[in-house]
């Protein structure tokens, strides 16, 4: 075992570097079997920077996704002397995470005291003329109901009802599959009406 381990120039760390290397020598030159142990060797670590960044699970999965999907389209421009392919993909990891992230800060903000004409927009998708009166006449019912849903669902809502965009413009915006911007705002309308109509009763 000694001179098995003194006939090693390399360090375990060095020696999976070396491994990854090839793999991605590999995958550019279109096997997709290297991408699969690329991605099993390296994908906890990857989700983890994207979950650190984001602290969202679902925006997380998506980003690693994309993270994959650029590596295998541009493996071939990879640079070991650059630094190592973990250090590759965690710049890739880190770059989208917060282009994903500064997508939703330039996102109205439903928690502003001043949008009482976006607060006005969402309740009329979810109730009748009579329910928005009341509801309007308590003042809080309103806000106290945004606050129940997540922050991803009031910046969807917002986009929706007071920007005024359709399902594909908001999926687009915000880099989400189109399936995902409609069940996110029709779960959200729901939680919406039933927290007004709570609150109410």
């Amino acid at each position: 075992m000694q001179a098995s381990s003194e006939s090693s120039p390399f360090s375990p760390a060095e020696r999976s570097d070396h491994r990854l290397e090839s793999l991605v020598t590999a995958m550019a030159a279109g096997d997709s079997s290297a991408l699969s142990g690329i991605y099993a060797a390296t994908v906890s670590q990857v989700f983890a920077i994207a979950r650190c960044v984001l602290r969202s699970r679902e925006d997380a999965e998506e980003i690693v996704c994309d993270v994959y999907s650029h590596a295998w389209a541009t493996a071939q421009n990879y640079d070991a002397r650059r630094g190592s392919v973990m250090a590759w993909l965690a710049i890739m990891t880190r770059n989208r995470s917060v282009d994903r992230l500064r997508q939703r800060r330039a996102l109205v903000s439903l928690d502003a005291s001043d949008n009482a004409a976006l607060a006005d927009s969402l309740v009329s998708a979810a109730a009748g003329p009579d329910e928005i009166l009341a509801s309007f006449q308590s003042g809080s019912d309103v806000h106290a109901a945004l606050a129940t849903l997540s922050p991803l669902r009031r910046r969807l809502l917002g986009l929706a009802f007071f920007q005024d965009l359709s399902h594909a413009q908001i999926a687009a915006a915000l880099g989400l599959p189109l399936g995902t911007v409609k069940s996110h705002l029709r779960r959200a309308l729901a939680a919406l009406q039933t927290a007004l109509e709570r609150d109410r009763g």
